[in-house]
């Protein structure tokens, strides 16, 4: 499965990625670092700004994914039925990211469950070691040097592998985080970009 998926993939992360992704990774980029500089990203704005982001969001994701779904489950999951679908790709996940962006600047912003809070506040800070490490896990459940169960779920069982990810790194992300400044990874970027070994043990009182 590796020695047969190499070239497919290493095709795809180079030379497609470049002609074909670039642009799109960078104008996602640049409307995170907006969303930032606005305050939206930072629970500055009013609950209702974030209810009205939230309704719309999802209102128009939900709809557009709809009506790209039904055409790729009409179209029996052939090459033709995902490239309509596409056509109409960007405006539903972008909706459907700034739902995502109402309800969770929502549940910040109300106090609630505040461990889960802290959760995925951890999960956040590092985003990075998180990346590349469910990438790493998928990687081994999937391809045949690990479990070689690509191609053997159904696909409502592939939730339960995405479920199981995200409870894995919601508990070690702040056990992490309790003992280390860091992530593994955002350790090595922070000492790159200061060329500079940075401090990685936090501090305990004695």
């Amino acid at each position: 499965m590796l020695t047969h998926n190499a070239p497919r993939s290493h095709y795809f992360e180079t030379i497609y990625f470049y002609d074909h992704f670039f642009l799109d990774a960078l104008a996602a980029m640049l409307l995170g670092m907006a969303l930032f500089k606005s305050g939206v990203l930072t629970a500055e704005r009013s609950n209702r700004f974030y209810g009205t982001m939230l309704a719309v969001g999802y209102v128009v994701g939900f709809a557009v994914n709809y009506r790209e779904g039904h055409i790729i489950v009409d179209g029996a999951f052939e090459v033709l039925a995902f490239d309509h679908a596409a056509l109409t790709y960007d405006i539903g996940r972008v909706a459907m990211a700034m739902g995502h962006i109402g309800v969770v600047m929502l549940f910040c912003k109300s106090g609630a469950l505040g461990f889960l809070r802290t959760a995925i506040g951890a999960v956040g800070r590092m985003a990075l070691t998180n990346y590349i490490m469910h990438t790493v896990i998928c990687i081994f459940v999937f391809y045949g040097f690990g479990f070689g169960m690509y191609g053997s779920l159904e696909r409502h069982e592939l939730y339960y592998v995405v479920v199981a990810i995200w409870l894995f790194q919601l508990i070690v992300s702040p056990l992490w985080l309790a003992r280390f400044r860091f992530g593994p990874l955002e350790w090595v970027w922070r000492s790159l970009t200061y060329w500079k070994r940075q401090p990685m043990l936090r501090r305990t009182a004695t």
